[in-house]
């Protein structure tokens, strides 16, 4: 009797474990800066899918003071040149001044436990006001790269097989074995493709944009002294304008200025002809 009853009871665990999965899978992948920063903090690291053939790619924007970005960027890009065992990579990073205000950006491609810990250390001293999570399904692009392989490999196969065979001749030979060339480079190019979309499986892509708060750019823009800097500049492009305005009109006045000369010349002879014959 204790059989049946230990069997009921892994049945119900089972099935207690399938309903919570559900619920972690229903949850929606992407979240605005609506919610808390916890919240925030949460969505950056969803539920990957069963099969494993989701690539994730996270954005966040955290707001900072403009003193502590250059501290903030430099913390994480040490911090992923350490992480080892992560196995994160730098793929950009910008640190530039827009209107007088410091902004700047990461992106990384890190191992899925990781991405919190950045983002913590990203909004360190400050606060995360959006975090948004994608995600692209490659199953499809995995399983027509693994078919493609396994047609490829079999293709090969074949040609080694006859390429042994003691009646094959030479011009049939050179012809396999260019064949085998081209089919070896195709193999490498689909193993090479598939290498790429394991990795966009395996890791996850984060970029992080630092901004300051809203009050440093409303105090930043200066009406006045914006049109003061833009003097010169503006100054320039009027007089380029008067340039080209006159290189239109000039050649047009050469040729109406004669032509308004000629016109009144004719018009007096005219007048004067019709007033002799008025007055014969």
């Amino acid at each position: 009797m204790r059989v049946p009853y230990i069997l009921t009871l892994i049945a119900a665990v089972l099935l207690v474990s399938a309903g919570c999965a559900k619920k972690e899978a229903a949850a929606p992948p992407q979240m605005n800066g609506n919610f808390a920063e916890a919240k925030l903090m949460a969505s950056v690291a969803p539920q990957r899918h069963q099969d494993n053939t989701l690539a994730y790619e996270h954005n966040v924007e955290v707001e900072l003071a403009a003193d502590l970005l250059a501290a903030r960027i430099e913390a994480v890009r040490a911090a992923c040149g350490a992480d080892k065992d992560g196995g994160c990579t730098l793929l950009e990073i910008s640190n530039r001044v827009v209107n007088e205000v410091p902004e700047g950006n990461v992106r990384l491609r890190l191992a899925p436990g990781g991405v919190d810990a950045f983002v913590k250390l990203a909004s360190e001293g400050g606060r995360v006001v959006d975090s948004r999570t994608y995600a692209e399904d490659l199953a499809q692009p995995l399983a027509d790269t693994e078919r493609q392989l396994s047609l490829l490999n079999l293709h090969r196969q074949r040609l080694m097989e006859f390429m042994v065979r003691k009646d094959i001749g030479v011009e049939q030979l050179i012809t396999v074995s260019r064949e085998l060339a081209t089919v070896q480079a195709q193999i490498e190019e689909f193993g090479s493709q598939r290498t790429n979309l394991r990795r966009r499986v395996d890791t996850e892509l984060l970029t992080i944009n630092w901004r300051a708060p809203v009050g440093v750019y409303e105090s930043a823009q200066s009406p006045v002294r914006d049109a003061l800097r833009s003097f010169g500049a503006n100054f320039r492009e009027a007089i380029a304008q008067v340039i080209t305005f006159l290189a239109f009109v000039l050649p047009w006045l050469v040729i109406a200025v004669p032509g308004l000369m000629l016109v009144r010349w004719l018009w007096r002879r005219v007048s004067e002809w019709f007033h002799r014959r008025r007055t014969a």
